[in-house]
């Protein structure tokens, strides 16, 4: 919802940047997605873009956000006070309003409204005009602006109706298909026109002079079931999907009859308001709240002293109805319907009072799950899924049906797979079950890059990941397994291996932290991947990696790979427990080697090889800087070899390192003729 800090500034004094402010409002869980600075008029302003939690009815207006600043600057201890909103405090006209009659058994909480006539409809004042302009509203004439803008200002809507199109002045107030209707007639009801539905629903097109105008309060419930009955527009949705306050209402009225006296009646002194009708059946009185003092410390973690915690609850205006020594007994404003218990009151006095200042212990226990528990499927996917959020990559949910094209048919024919068809497609675009992850993943990439969902004009890399079901017929068995599925776009691409190497390394890391370690890989084809690569345990397919082809994906960079999530999963719930192994005190050395070998040795043979010679003394055998151009690039590629030296027993001499290092080069010439560099 979006606000003009010029607009705020009308209802509370202080003398702070806007930056600042939406500094305050964040701390205080008020979200500012964005602030823009906008000129109108030859004025500066900062629009400000607050996302309002759903709880929090109170917040939706321009009075609500001033009176939340208040609070947080007060307690900071800032000069800042509330600015009065000027009302109408003589509303006792002789002019006698139309007639209401009701149902029994209504589900209106309250309703309330007036009468004016004789107004004339001009263009608004200046101030008026430039107030809703700010946030985008466009100006129609002096009545429909001021609801407009008492609607912003104070989350509250006004409904208007011409006075001349209501039959006999009265209006009668029923239940009628489980939603409220205005009507103008006591016949049936089925044989007319309602006036008008909530509130929400209006017939009335024209305005002339003579008007009524009201406001109801009814559960949010209710208006969204109107909301989804009729597909209305989402314009207002803000204000009617919110508990309202109903006590509030006369106070609104009061506030427009202010401003049409204001604005109208310098023009001309005819118009005439009626007194106020008011229809409150089930009074709502301001509940009480008892919390423990104890309970306020077992919650937060921090002794908060009884000034600070009266001073809070006095800022959010909860009045104290009793103070005991162990708790106190609060009165909670009417308007903060989000506060039922005792527990909603202890977290907004955290909210307030800072959860940045309560400090966490230094000491940290942690509790490792025990192997059960860990081995569990959910508990594997909970903790796989966490790692991948960590990395940037965003979950996906795409349909398992799929159209039957010609890149599923190539597909199926290289696995030699059969599809299942769907008896009963919900349309001819999905009439097949998907036999892979790749296709509704590049769909999803391509759907959201085309409609700037993941705004691409400011992001180069797209992530995004899946766990889901595939289906297919072999030798006429119905298989499900289940794959996960990882995907990465780039928008500007300096080097494909780059981005390849990063996303093998995302699964290599999935592989690590569950225990997978000896594992192999090979080149294998794949239909739809460029140089795609395979990574084997105990010489079973557990991934494929690779870069998918531009004739599917329109020339977009896109990269992709598939875990075999069934495979994954036996796997791990076989692994043994996790150990740990203290780190040695004695210090670790490195040594790089450099080495030319023969185009023809696959990376994974030298890789595998080298493996074997890890022992006591070499912790960690790393193969990087791969480089196959220059002098040498018709015959020989070019590899570095990272070997790490360390011993738990002792400090390991040069001449020891050496020695290995030496019986290391001599089985690189034997066993791949391979050329030391630098020698």
């Amino acid at each position: 919802m979006n606000f003009s800090f010029n607009w705020i500034k009308k209802y509370i004094f202080f003398d702070i940047d806007v930056k600042k402010v939406s500094e305050y409002l964040i701390d205080i869980g008020i979200m500012v997605k964005q602030i823009k600075k906008k000129y109108l008029f030859g004025i500066e302003d900062f629009i400000m873009d607050i996302e309002i939690p759903p709880n929090r009815s109170d917040l939706v207006s321009y009075h609500g956000i001033a009176r939340e600043l208040y609070t947080i600057l007060k307690f900071h201890n800032y000069q800042t006070h509330l600015l009065k909103i000027e009302i109408d405090k003589d509303l006792t006209s002789k002019k006698k309003n139309i007639q209401f009659i009701l149902n029994k058994n209504l589900n209106c909480i309250r309703f309330s409204g007036f009468s004016i006539f004789k107004m004339k409809l001009t263009p608004s004042p200046n101030w008026l005009i430039y107030r809703l302009n700010s946030i985008g509203i466009k100006t129609v004439n002096n009545i429909i602006d001021i609801i407009r803008f008492i609607m912003y200002e104070l989350g509250i809507i006004i409904h208007i109706f011409d006075l001349d199109q209501i039959e006999g002045k009265r209006i009668f107030i029923k239940n009628y298909d489980k939603f409220f209707i205005y009507s103008s007639n006591k016949n049936m009801i089925k044989e007319i026109q309602p006036l008008s539905i909530a509130g929400i629903i209006n017939n009335m097109k024209e305005y002339h002079k003579n008007f009524f105008l009201g406001n109801i309060y009814m559960h949010s419930f209710f208006f969204r079931s109107l909301y989804k009955k009729y597909h209305l527009k989402k314009e207002y949705y803000s204000f009617f999907n919110k508990e309202m306050d109903p006590n509030s209402s006369l106070f609104s009225l009061r506030r427009i009859s202010f401003l049409i006296k204001k604005i109208v009646e310098k023009k001309t002194n005819n118009i005439i308001i009626s007194n106020i009708i008011d229809i409150y059946p089930n009074n709502i009185e301001p509940f009480k709240i008892k919390i423990f003092y104890k309970r306020i410390v077992s919650i937060i973690g921090k002794k908060i002293s009884k000034h600070k915690i009266r001073k809070i609850l006095i800022l959010l205006n909860i009045s104290i109805y009793e103070e005991h020594t162990h708790y106190f007994v609060v009165i909670i404003p009417s308007y903060r319907t989000d506060i039922k218990r005792e527990i909603d009151l202890i977290e907004e006095i955290l909210r307030i009072y800072g959860i940045n200042k309560i400090e966490s212990k230094n000491e940290k226990q942690i509790n490792i799950p025990s192997n059960i528990f860990y081995k569990k499927e959910n508990n594997i996917q909970k903790k796989i899924i966490e790692q991948l959020i960590y990395s940037g990559f965003q979950e996906i949910i795409s349909y398992s049906m799929r159209i039957h094209d010609i890149n599923t048919l190539l597909l199926n024919s290289f696995f030699k797979r059969k599809v299942i068809r769907i008896l009963n497609p919900i349309s001819s675009n999905y009439h097949v079950l998907r036999t892979s992850l790749v296709f509704g993943m590049i769909d999803c990439i391509s759907y959201n890059y085309n409609h700037n969902h993941f705004n691409t004009n400011l992001i180069n890399t797209i992530k995004i990941f899946e766990i889901g079901k595939i289906y297919y017929k072999i030798n006429n068995r119905l298989l499900e397994p289940t794959y996960l599925g990882l995907s990465i776009y780039q928008k500007k691409i300096k080097s494909i291996k780059d981005t390849f190497f990063y996303l093998k390394g995302i699964i290599e890391k999935i592989f690590q932290k569950n225990g997978i370690i000896d594992y192999t890989q090979q080149c294998n084809q794949h239909p739809f991947l460029e140089n795609s690569v395979s990574l084997l345990y105990k010489k079973q397919h557990l991934s494929t990696i690779g870069k998918v082809i531009d004739s599917l994906t329109k020339k977009k960079h896109i990269f992709y790979a598939e875990i075999n999530w069934d495979y994954l999963i036996s796997i791990i719930k076989k692994n043994k427990q996790i150990t740990y192994i203290p780190i040695s005190k004695y210090p670790a050395s490195r040594r790089d080697l450099s080495i030319l070998i023969d185009k023809s040795i696959l990376f994974e043979y030298l890789n595998q090889s080298m493996k074997k010679y890890q022992n006591s003394i070499i912790k960690k055998i790393h193969i990087y800087d791969f480089y196959d151009q220059g002098y040498f690039c018709n015959s020989k590629k070019s590899y570095t070899i990272s070997f790490l030296f360390e011993s738990t027993k002792k400090t390991l001499t040069s001449q020891i390192i050496n020695d290995t290092m030496k019986k290391i080069e001599l089985f690189l010439k034997r066993k791949f003729k391979a050329e030391i560099r630098g020698q």
